[in-house]
């Protein structure tokens, strides 16, 4: 009697796999191709030395037994309002060029996505390349940047400036990096640096800086890293702010009053900002390279006939989106959260969350609001209800929108009291990485 066969693998059936001790060079090599960007050696040291990337957590997808593809997940720990949090930052996801438009980039994401929940993680964040790829998975636009890019001149002057001195490595590190810890206090976003981070993310990109020094203390309160980029003439150059951290108003204010003073050499400062700290600083309106004003024609009642009369509208500056941001589990990630306990919020909600990746897990929750923190369970008992998606979800969850705002715009269906709940619960400042926590 014939034995039945068993049946054999495509030849071209594509394999998932955590990536294995010896396989760095090639996957350096995968990742130079496929975005030709840095350098092969670069991209070596990336997965030989990287403080924060373990080779469990680098997924491999080959076939035929070729490497064509990987994606990396890095264990970080952010500012989530005065509480520090651990999340999964998603990087480097990568498909040779001649493998591209095969699935094989979504098949990746959505596999590192199930191991990050069967690991127990609750949050992941990303650097999108292209929002809508990364939408499909359920991440939300979660950080919105302040985009400041305008003659100095423009900026507030201030006689604060004057504490203001040059950044020096060899004395000024050890102090630079108090300056950061006390910064983060109250804020969402901001990475808890390891020395690699300090040394290869920070220092090696940025040489350049300034100091405020507290005049009463003597200390450092505050301080900036720029870049100048190469190739721009004395008074026609720019000036880049890659990071400024500020705790404290006085810091800040002569820092801006520095940057302020540069106009003789620089052309335009250009400044990432947290959301909403950018239209404070200019009193003039113009954006550097952008139209310096928008006509938009509007029928003017007032007038009789009413006619059409052209508005112009004064640009300070663009918002840009930054990371993005998804929920791996509802119930951990609602535990994690530092802020309802802090505002003590109190009630019971229910969620209906629809998740694209997910599909087999419970989309049904229970929420309750306690004294000993949030208590989320399986369930559709509550009788304030919100229906909403994981994307929708997570940015209300980093402070990126409202739920009220986002249940008046149709976004998100139910309750208007659920709504109030989770907003109350989950206020606090909104998540603000920046250029140097960048990953």
């Amino acid at each position: 009697m014939a034995r039945a066969r068993t049946p054999s693998r495509s030849n071209h059936e594509l394999v998932f796999r955590s990536a294995r001790k010896g396989e760095e060079g090639t996957l350096a090599t995968a990742a130079y191709r496929a975005f030709q960007a840095g350098d092969p050696e670069a991209w070596l040291r990336y997965f030989t030395e990287h403080a924060h990337l373990a080779l469990d957590n680098v997924i491999v997808a080959e076939t035929d037994g070729q490497l064509v593809g990987h994606v990396s997940s890095l264990d970080l720990t952010m500012s989530f309002a005065g509480a520090d949090v651990p999340f999964q930052g998603l990087a480097s996801v990568a498909v040779l060029p001649e493998f591209r438009r095969r699935g094989i980039a979504d098949r990746l994401v959505r596999e590192s996505l199930r191991r990050m929940r069967r690991r127990g993680e609750a949050l992941a964040l990303l650097h999108p390349f292209r929002l809508s790829f990364y939408r499909r998975f359920g991440f939300g636009v979660c950080e919105l940047r302040d985009v400041v890019r305008t003659s100095p001149d423009r900026l507030p002057d201030s006689v604060l400036r004057r504490h203001v001195r040059a950044f020096s490595r060899p004395r000024d590190e050890p102090l630079i990096k108090q300056a950061y810890d006390l910064a983060r206090t109250e804020t969402t976003g901001q990475l808890k640096r390891s020395e690699y981070w300090w040394d290869v993310r920070v220092f090696k990109r940025s040489q350049s800086g300034a100091v405020y020094v507290d005049p009463g203390s003597k200390a450092i309160a505050g301080y900036l890293l720029f870049d100048v980029p190469e190739g721009g003439a004395y008074g026609v150059q720019q000036l880049l702010v890659r990071e400024l951290r500020a705790p404290t108003p006085g810091a800040y204010r002569g820092l801006i009053g520095f940057l302020g003073a540069l106009g003789d050499q620089y052309e335009v400062v250009e400044l990432v900002l947290p959301r909403g700290y950018g239209a404070p600083l200019l009193d003039e309106p113009g954006i550097r390279d952008e139209p310096i004003a928008y006509e938009t024609a509007a029928r003017h009642p007032g007038l009789c006939p009413p006619v059409h009369v052209a508005h112009r509208r004064n640009v300070l500056g663009l918002t840009a989106a930054g990371a993005m941001g998804r929920i791996i589990d509802v119930a951990a990630a609602l535990a994690l959260h530092p802020s309802p306990r802090k505002h003590g919020v109190r009630g019971a909600i229910g969620l209906d969350v629809e998740d694209p990746v997910f599909t087999d897990a419970p989309r049904a929750f229970d929420v309750t609001f306690a004294a000993r923190g949030v208590q989320t369970a399986p369930g559709s008992t509550a009788g304030d209800r919100l229906s909403l998606s994981i994307e929708r979800l997570t940015q209300i969850y980093f402070g990126a929108t409202s739920a009220r705002d986002l249940l008046s715009q149709g976004f998100v269906v139910g309750s208007a009291k659920a709504a109030a709940l989770l907003d109350a619960a989950f206020a606090g400042p909104p998540l603000f990485l920046g250029v140097f926590n960048g990953f």
